[in-house]
């Protein structure tokens, strides 16, 4: 699904989608679109009030990625589409439904099922660039398992598949994880968390690295 502006560059956003295409379960739809001035227009009267930040480029990245959830909550058939930011930043689903938003400079990007077909789901966008070295002793644990991934872009993969864990369990469990709260092994696919809550995993790494964390 993606909503494309006037001018854009279609082809990232359709690589983007059909990345998430093959990451997904049955019963999840997601949708990706790029960025640009304006985007903040997207942002419903009681969603702009409910996120703090005037900052421009961050309102319209704000803007972007509910602009793809409202249609995405279109496609499931939910008559209110309002996705209000919570007191910890997580977004305020509707009733009966469960998503997950997340951006980087350029891409926003959603999720959204149904909750009787998917408990919770996370999503997370990273550049493909190695994580910086100072950052790997902090994401990278001795619990976690990265296959054949070199360190490098695998500790930037790994940083998004905690990210997307952490987005999947604070609806169910309701902590703050750390990087160090999560466990992830790539090979089996799966993650746990240090409460005990354990997600599927699934990553891509082109055109951009996407992860995706749930439970059924």
């Amino acid at each position: 699904m993606s909503t494309r502006p006037e001018g854009a560059q279609p082809d990232i956003e359709s690589a983007v989608e059909q990345a998430l295409a093959s990451l997904t379960p049955p019963g999840l739809i997601t949708g990706c679109r790029l960025i640009r001035a304006g985007d903040e227009q997207y942002l419903l009267p009681a969603e702009g009030a409910s996120i703090a930040t005037r900052e421009r480029r961050a309102r319209a990245a704000t803007g972007a990625g509910r602009r793809i959830a409202h249609e995405l909550l279109r496609r499931s058939g939910c008559a209110d589409v309002t996705v209000l930011r919570g007191a910890l930043g997580s977004p305020i689903w509707p009733a009966g439904i469960v998503g997950s938003i997340a951006h980087d400079e350029k891409l926003a990007v959603a999720a959204v099922a149904g909750a009787d077909t998917v408990r919770s789901v996370g999503i997370d966008i990273e550049p493909v660039l190695p994580l910086p070295p100072d950052l790997r002793p902090i994401v990278i644990t001795p619990q976690d398992r990265l296959g054949d991934l070199d360190p490098g872009i695998g500790g930037r993969i790994l940083f998004a598949a905690k990210e997307a864990v952490y987005k999947a369990s604070f609806p169910l469990d309701g902590r703050v994880l750390g990087f160090e709260d999560i466990a992830v092994d790539f090979e089996s696919g799966d993650a746990v968390t240090s409460f005990g809550r354990r997600l599927t995993v699934r990553f891509t790494t082109s055109p951009r690295i996407l992860a995706l964390a749930y439970t059924a």
